[in-house]
């Protein structure tokens, strides 16, 4: 996540709560908070610098165990009521697979996407601003493979908006007809068959793009009530654990379709969510709101934490965890970077869903299944119902 811009209004703010905390001295638990805070991020930034992939994964898990995601029991009793849609590997004949794309909408989807979400080890996110989700079903074995989450896109992201020249106040319109991925992958057994690499390329499918189209040509946007501009030019994402295979070299036939093209720098609450509780202590006993909603955008975690940083004399380094994801483009368009100037996007780059998931079937899972025959032992809903478990203590 990369650093908010400076600007007056900012230094002002900084400046003005740091007078507040000049009248109101720290009590104890406050010069704890900070001392915390402090050692967090050097901590943090330590175990990165050393490598420890291991430490990358914990914190991921400990953020999600204490983001507001569906509970542990919950998600048990769901995995028991939908279970015939989790196989096993040896319930799967590669060479039969048949994937197809779901927009979330009823209760099944609902329930297989909150299942299939718990095998991730980042935290949980609902998304915000505009948002689709899709399931991936195998309608030949009437089971989920995967997931594709799609949310806004960051306002600001170095690495993408260093690649386009927008014109002058239409870089925010012109972003906003992009998305940012924020859940992508398969389960297993799919999982072992490479099913990432299918979840991941139809991102670039036509069904996204039409799923986009009646969702929200119609709509406004609330902030402004303009419509939303339509067509859907391209998705960002990162990878959570540095490069990764799911993307990389990631084709249809000659058609690149992830391209990487840099990445984050480092920022971020991951290494600081077991200290929130005690930061939104800290500012309700200053009397300054938490609250986020309808106007207050969504990062008001960030906010929050960085209200208390200024507020304890802290710098916005301690933000810094160090983790620097790769941040990869999807384009839909012949000419995004022209579109992104101002100009024209050029026509829709076609990708059909079917054609795309007999290439994934080919090029990768049916090859894998014959390399790796182990994989048809893999035992899906077991290994959710221990992910669900293990997480959950």
């Amino acid at each position: 996540m990369p650093m908010p811009r400076t600007n007056k209004a900012s230094l002002e703010s900084s400046r003005l709560l740091r007078s507040f905390a000049e009248i109101l001295p720290l009590l104890p638990e406050e010069e704890s908070l900070r001392d915390k805070l402090r050692e967090a991020a050097l901590h943090s930034q330590n175990l990165l610098h050393g490598g420890d992939k291991n430490y990358v994964r914990s914190i991921h898990v400990a953020a999600k165990r204490l983001a507001s995601g569906p509970r542990a029991d919950k998600l048990l009793r769901l995995l028991k009521k939908r279970e015939s849609w989790i196989k096993g590997g040896s319930l799967i004949v590669p060479e039969n697979i048949r994937p197809r794309l779901h927009l979330v909408g009823d209760a099944l989807t609902e329930d297989l996407w909150l299942i299939g979400r718990s095998f991730w080890s980042m935290p949980f996110n609902k998304g915000y601003g505009r948002r689709l989700r899709f399931v991936i079903l195998d309608e030949a074995h009437d089971s989920l493979m995967g997931l594709i989450g799609l949310q806004s896109p960051p306002a600001d992201l170095s690495c993408r908006d260093s690649r386009f020249e927008y014109p002058t106040g239409e870089k925010l319109q012109l972003v906003n007809q992009t998305m940012d991925a924020y859940t992508v992958g398969a389960i297993p057994p799919y999982a072992g068959l490479l099913g990432g690499k299918l979840c991941a390329g139809l991102i670039s499918s036509d069904s996204v793009r039409q799923a986009y189209w009646r969702t929200y040509a119609k709509a406004k946007t609330q902030m402004e009530g303009r419509r939303i501009d339509q067509p859907l030019v391209g998705v960002t994402t990162t990878s959570a654990f540095g490069r990764s295979s799911q993307y990389n070299r990631l084709k249809y036939k000659d058609r690149l379709l992830a391209e990487l093209i840099g990445e984050t720098k480092g920022y971020g609450l991951l290494h600081l969510e077991h200290l929130y509780g005690e930061v939104e202590s800290f500012l309700k006993r200053r009397d300054i709101s938490t609250r986020g909603g309808f106007g207050n955008g969504p990062k008001v975690r960030w906010q929050n934490v960085t209200r208390v940083l200024h507020l304890l004399g802290l710098p916005n380094s301690v933000l810094a965890h160090g983790l620097k994801r790769p941040v990869y483009l999807f384009s839909f368009v012949e000419d995004l970077a022209a579109g992104m100037a101002g100009g024209s996007f050029g026509n829709a780059l076609p990708l059909k869903e079917d054609e795309f998931s007999e290439y994934w079937l080919e090029r990768w899972a049916v090859p894998r299944a014959n390399r790796c025959p182990e994989w048809s032992a893999i035992d899906g809903k077991s290994l959710l119902q221990q992910r669900i478990v293990s997480e959950s203590n």
